[in-house]
Formats: C-alpha cells, sequence, structure tokens
C-alpha cells in the first residue's frame, strides 16, 4: 500500500511540474513576444518624435531665413527663454552650460558657427531631456531660428 500510495504521489507531483514547466515556458515567450511589441512601439515613437524635431527646426529655421519673423518676436522667444533657464528645477544643465547659453541668447546676432554649435546642443537637449523638460524644445526653435537668420545674413552678404 505504501509503495502504491508513493507511486500515486510521484506521478502527482510529476505532473504538476510538468504542467508548471509548460506554464512557465509559455509565459516566457509571450512576454518575450510582448517585449518586442513593445520595442517595436517605443522605435516607431521615437521615430515620430525625431521627426516632429526635424519639421519644428526646419521650419523655424526657414521663417528665420526668410525673415519673416520681427525683432519682437524674437525679442518674445529670447525673453521665454532667459526666464525659464533661471529656474533651478527646471535646468538639467550644468551652471557654466546654462551661462554660455544665456549669453548667446542675450546677443542680437549670431554666427552661422555659433548658431551651428547652439542648434546642435538644443537638439541634444532636445533628445535627452525633451520628454521631461518641455522648455528644450522652446531652445531648439529659437536656435533654428538664428541659425536662418545667419544663413539669411550671409546670402544678404554674397548680393
Amino acid at each position: 500500500m505504501e509503495v502504491e500510495l508513493l507511486v500515486g504521489f510521484a506521478s502527482t507531483v510529476a505532473a504538476v511540474v510538468t504542467s508548471v514547466a509548460t506554464l512557465a515556458y509559455w509565459l516566457g515567450r509571450e512576454f518575450a513576444r510582448m517585449e518586442e511589441r513593445i520595442n517595436f512601439v517605443a522605435k516607431s515613437i521615437r521615430g515620430v518624435a525625431e521627426a516632429a524635431r526635424n519639421q519644428i527646426g526646419f521650419f523655424a529655421e526657414f521663417l528665420g531665413f526668410k525673415r519673416v519673423l520681427e525683432a519682437r518676436d524674437i525679442s518674445f522667444v529670447k525673453s521665454e527663454l532667459l526666464r525659464l533657464s533661471a529656474k533651478p528645477l527646471t535646468n538639467p544643465l550644468t551652471e557654466r552650460e546654462a551661462q554660455w547659453l544665456r549669453e548667446l541668447i542675450e546677443r542680437e546676432k549670431l554666427t552661422l558657427e555659433e548658431a551651428e554649435k547652439l542648434r546642435e546642443i538644443a537638439r541634444k537637449f532636445v533628445e535627452e531631456h525633451g520628454d521631461t523638460v518641455p522648455e528644450t524644445w522652446k531652445l531648439l526653435i529659437y536656435a533654428s531660428i538664428m541659425r536662418g537668420l545667419a544663413l539669411s545674413e550671409l546670402e544678404e552678404g554674397k548680393a
């Protein structure tokens, strides 16, 4: 009787272990598929964000190049950026970087090299902090406008 009881118990344990192992394998596959889908969606969202960033930069640069924006428009953007750069809680820049940006923002004109450097920093800033610090987008727009203005100045100088 004891042997039959042990055999019955062992077969029940084996069936449970087999069921649990099968379930674990199936769940592992399902989680792997879900992770693939989530990664695909995340990659797609990053692509859309990159496209939006490029379009915003292009249109702002174009408006600057065509001189559609007036000095008061640019002054508004500058004052907004200066106001926001003073907020310590939303500023992931070092004090040195923030000071350098403030100096560039306070200028009336930028050289093409300065504008390109500012836009490069703004793009990196948006990429790293755009989802948590919305003000970074304003910096990218401003940098693109200033690059467009610098390009326009060069065009006028050639003519």
